[in-house]
């Protein structure tokens, strides 16, 4: 079980490291905050991932039975309550993705998502899981994203040029700059050696 933050600018490849790393498992949680639960399963192509949408508000009702709307992701209890009741649901390990932490800082202090993330990290290493979160870099103050990543034992970085780069790993590496590729595969095996 473990942690992966994932961070950088807009566009440069952090829903498509998720999407691609997801495919390995079987139990995935999608927690989406910037954009609907309809997008999101359409750009995943899986009919089995359960998806928590804080995105579309005052929707109470969506297409999907995996689909959970968050009516009202202002309150911060409400998206908890909507979280754990997929966990709650689950037999075994699972793989959770919140895309992204940044969503929720929009109207959340950052010492609430702070303890947010904490409760929610613990509970998924008691479970013996793994969980995948994306944070937009730069996007908020500097002291933020350095609090927000001393939870994780595992950051990538995702660059503008394209390349990624592993700033701080679980798994023994012998440099730090990949290709997309590359960094895929080592976010695997993170998460799959942790098990």
């Amino acid at each position: 079980m473990t942690h992966v933050l994932i961070n950088g600018p807009p566009g440069t490849g952090k829903c498509k490291i998720l999407e691609d790393v997801s495919k390995e498992f079987d139990n995935v949680v999608w927690v989406t905050t910037l954009s609907s639960a309809y997008f999101v399963r359409k750009r995943i192509g899986r009919e089995d991932v359960w998806i928590i949408d804080t995105y579309t508000w005052g929707k109470k009702n969506s297409e999907d039975s995996r689909d959970i709307i968050v009516s009202n992701p202002l309150n911060l209890n409400e998206v908890s309550l909507a979280i754990n009741k997929v966990l709650d649901g689950l037999d075994g390990s699972y793989l959770l993705i919140m895309n992204s932490i940044s969503g929720l800082l929009i109207y959340h202090t950052y010492q609430r998502i702070l303890h947010f993330l904490r409760t929610l990290l613990v509970r998924v290493e008691k479970e013996k899981s793994n969980s995948i979160f994306t944070l937009v870099k730069d996007a908020h103050e500097k002291s933020v994203e350095v609090s927000i990543s001393m939870f994780f034992p595992n950051i990538v970085e995702t660059k503008e040029d394209g390349k990624v780069r592993i700033i701080k790993s679980s798994v023994p590496l012998d440099k730090s700059d990949f290709d997309s590729n590359e960094a895929k595969e080592i976010i695997k095996r993170m998460l799959k050696e942790s098990l």
